[in-house]
């Protein structure tokens, strides 16, 4: 048997997402689960049965003194428990991501092990070994002519054509999987969408532009694997904030390559700014991608929350 580390020896609970990575995340998670019961361990698990499901189970984890909370599903998940906990008056649980959803796309920034690959044994000894570190959170105002809403986020938040993707993503299958489920829904955005002007503001200095996208990014990728703000650091205390303005919608097309790689923020018209707090304002209503779930807003208000939740992340 391993050593346990501290987190370990209190109160363990998962949330299980029954539906992540095409139905396939509880079978592997409870494999998982049946390994480690083995050496007296015991995992408390919970399954989401509908929207939002995730969030109430979180607010529960706090109130039964939860000491570690397994997240078991992709990025949908992840965002309804970092909003359930943050929304809550105690002590938080340390948060340990099981990256089983389509996309999983925070998980490629931290990279947790993915047990998708690995046998049972080399998944616990490798979550055994992890240190919890402080993350920083996005927290996002939204305010339409009807309504106000705010969410925490631990990924990207986006508008522009971004926004309209999810919305059409979110409205249908994701059998295909994250990336292409993405591009799917992506090819039927660049038909629909059209820029529409925009004031923002980034640290106090205000800008009006007409932008294709502009993503707000605490981690590195969305979209199924799209590397749209490579050097973004959820532990900096900074959003890297990427403005793709003045190109035609087909740049994302014409750039598929350079950006799931990395590289188009070299690329004429994309800028990146490092803050930590960014107002948007849009005569319309413009689409938002909140880690993957799609709101919209005519006014939005977003700033970073340094080192806010605590997450068991590899070692360097």
């Amino acid at each position: 048997m391993m050593n346990v580390p501290a987190w370990a020896q209190g109160p363990l609970r998962a949330i299980i997402n029954p539906y992540a990575g095409r139905d396939r995340a509880s079978k592997k998670w409870y494999n998982l689960v049946h390994f480690v019961t083995s050496w007296g361990l015991s995992i408390e698990n919970w399954v989401t049965t509908s929207p939002k499901d995730a969030e109430n189970l979180a607010r529960r984890a706090v109130d039964e003194h939860a000491s570690a909370l397994f997240v078991v599903g992709g990025d949908g998940t992840l965002n309804e428990v970092v909003n359930g906990l943050l929304r809550t008056q105690g002590p938080l649980p340390l948060i340990i991501l099981v990256p089983l959803g389509t996309g999983s796309d925070f998980n490629r920034t931290v990279n947790v092990l993915t047990p998708f690959h690995f046998a049972p044994e080399k998944f616990w000894s490798q979550v055994f070994s992890m240190q919890p570190v402080m993350m920083d959170v996005g927290y996002l105002q939204l305010v339409t002519s009807q309504s106000a809403i705010s969410r925490y986020f631990i990924n990207v938040a986006d508008c522009g054509l971004g926004g309209l993707t999810a919305r059409l993503v979110n409205s249908r299958s994701k059998y295909l999987g994250g990336r292409m489920s993405f591009i799917a829904g992506s090819l039927e955005a660049y038909t629909l969408f059209q820029p529409r002007p925009v004031t923002l503001t980034i640290d106090g200095h205000s800008q009006s532009l007409s932008p294709l996208v502009i993503a707000m990014a605490n981690g590195a990728y969305f979209g199924g694997g799209m590397k749209i703000a490579p050097q973004a650091s959820p532990t900096d205390g900074f959003l890297d904030v990427v403005i793709v303005d003045q190109v035609a919608r087909s740049f994302f097309l014409r750039h598929f390559v350079e950006v799931y790689q990395g590289r188009h923020i070299h690329l004429q018209g994309v800028h990146v700014i490092r803050a930590q707090q960014i107002t948007m304002a849009c005569e319309n209503i413009m689409d938002v991608d909140i880690d993957g779930e799609d709101y919209q807003a005519q006014m939005l208000d977003c700033q970073v929350i340094p080192q806010k939740l605590p997450m068991l992340k590899p070692s360097p």
